[in-house]
């Protein structure tokens, strides 16, 4: 996406009020800005958002709801709206907003300048930002990214003090989710968002995993792994055994092992050890969650004895083949419902219109009118009930003739739909350096890839595999996973 200058636009708008441009925080699809309002003698911190004709509508949703969210909110780590306004300039449209700023870095500029933050320093950014999710969560508002770099510290060498969000873009009413958008950072997202859908816990994993950042200077998703649980743990002089048990609630993999909301997890911080003790005591037997992504090595590609996929092994590649669904399926008695109704239709349609017949009274006797009416009614339902037969043959070609093949080269990764007699149409075609996650959803029903880049004529960043699309039980869906996760991390077969 083109990034134009804010300083030439806001100079435009407001005059020369601003000096000291400097990049802060990494929002995705605009520009956020640093700089200093010389006529008030205050920081503040300047987005912009170029709009061409290939900008994602979604993005100029996300800044405008970013803006009425800050003129909307008030609470201390949320910044005030200053000026919000449209630019249509030499250099191209856009939208800028003006918000306040506390001055201070972001945590990750604070990490990377070599900022070691102890525990008491650790738990009033904590408390800071639970406070701010309380709120959020209060309002039926879930953020859903994060990280580091949107939020910011003010913080001298020997004490922390106000921590505030950088960047609203990503929050969004719980309800209004869409669950084909994915929102959020990796190595802060939790299974479940990576999934589609955020919950007020998912917030409180990537907390945790912030706060795991702040602490190691690490990722959760470069820690050692169990499954998908991953054990967070550092030496007891630089954290305390109940604050590191703390951290470890917040980014459980299952988001029912998570605390309840932001006011319990804040509670709890607020009454270490004792709210860990209370909860080893209480704490219920687990909840089973999928091990997915499962990255075993040494796993043998050959099909399971559980599964319908046949495996065939090619030089340097593997191709696996997803039977069709066949007449045991759901979309096969849709498909069969669909031809029923196109069928009774079209026969209802043409004995009508065989009680047509032309003559001088059709037009001047009632029962010619008659007639004739329901002759147009019947010719109308001819063209609905093909309709409803192209939907039917469509649903039945899949049903029978549709397989999945999934081709494992060294390099690269390709899913098509093969039909019998037609050549493959090509949905996914990507390197193994592109893809960015292969996961299953949470109920098992679907395997999700996402990748950087797609070379398909289809331009879509994002495939789903689910147990619909093909002879598929969640077992396969699982065993696909791992399948493809372990060919990512060692692709030689």
């Amino acid at each position: 996406m083109a990034i134009f200058s804010s300083k030439s636009v806001v100079d435009q708008r407001l005059g020369n009020h601003y000096e000291s441009l400097e990049p802060i925080g990494h929002p995705f699809g605009c520009q956020q800005l640093l700089a200093k309002d010389t006529k008030n003698q205050r920081p503040v911190v300047i987005k912009s958002l170029a709009i061409e004709e290939n900008t994602p509508t979604g993005d100029i949703c996300c800044f405008e709801r970013e803006i009425h969210l800050l003129e909307s909110l008030t609470h201390p780590t949320i910044p005030r709206c200053i000026d919000s306004f449209s630019v249509d300039t030499a250099e191209g449209k856009g939208l800028i907003l003006v918000q306040s700023h506390l001055g201070g870095k972001t945590l990750q500029s604070h990490i990377a300048d070599g900022r070691v933050f102890n525990e008491a320093e650790l738990k009033s950014i904590a408390k800071q930002l639970l406070q701010g999710l309380s709120y959020f969560h209060s309002k039926g508002l879930v953020h859903r990214d994060i990280k580091p770099s949107n939020i910011s510290l003010l913080a001298t060498d020997t004490e922390v003090g106000q921590a505030s969000w950088l960047n609203l873009g990503s929050v969004q009413y719980i309800q209004a989710q869409r669950p084909d958008a994915l929102v959020g950072t990796y190595g802060y997202m939790p299974p479940e968002q990576i999934g589609g859908q955020a919950a007020f816990a998912s917030d409180l994993y990537s907390l945790g995993a912030t706060l795991v950042y702040l602490t190691v200077g690490a990722h959760l998703r470069d820690l050692p792994h169990n499954g998908p649980k991953v054990h967070f743990a550092c030496a007891k002089n630089r954290l305390s055994t109940s604050f590191q048990e703390w951290i470890n609630w917040l980014i459980e993999p299952y988001v029912g092992d998570r605390p309840a909301s932001a006011k319990k997890a804040l509670d709890a911080l607020n009454h270490l050890p004792l709210a860990m003790l209370k909860r080893r005591l209480r704490q219920p037997a687990k909840a089973q969650m999928m091990p997915v992504p499962i990255t075993t090595s040494g796993r043998s590609y050959y099909k399971p004895f559980f599964t319908k996929i046949r495996a065939e092994k090619q030089p340097h590649a593997l191709q696996l083949t997803i039977p069709a669904v066949g007449i045991r399926s759901t979309a096969f008695r849709q498909a069969t419902v669909s031809l029923g109704i196109g069928l009774t239709m079209l026969a209802t349609a043409l004995y009508l219109m065989n009680l047509l017949e032309l003559s001088f009274t059709l037009l001047t006797s009632l029962d010619g009118l008659a007639t004739l009416t329901a002759a147009i009614l019947a010719a109308a339902g001819c063209v609905y009930s093909f309709r409803f037969l192209k939907v039917g043959l469509s649903q039945l070609q899949v049903c029978l003739l549709r397989q999945v093949q999934i081709h494992l080269e060294e390099d690269a990764l390709i899913i098509a739909n093969k039909y019998w007699l037609r050549d493959p149409t090509h949905i996914i075609n990507t390197k193994r350096a592109c893809i960015y996650n292969i996961s299953a959803l949470p109920d098992g029903s679907a395997l999700r890839i996402l990748t950087h880049q797609n070379r398909t004529q289809s331009d879509r960043l994002c495939y789903k595999l689910t147990v619909d699309d093909g002879t598929l039980s969640r077992r396969d869906i699982r065993w696909l996973t791992s399948l493809l996760n372990d060919w990512r991390n060692r692709p030689e077969f």
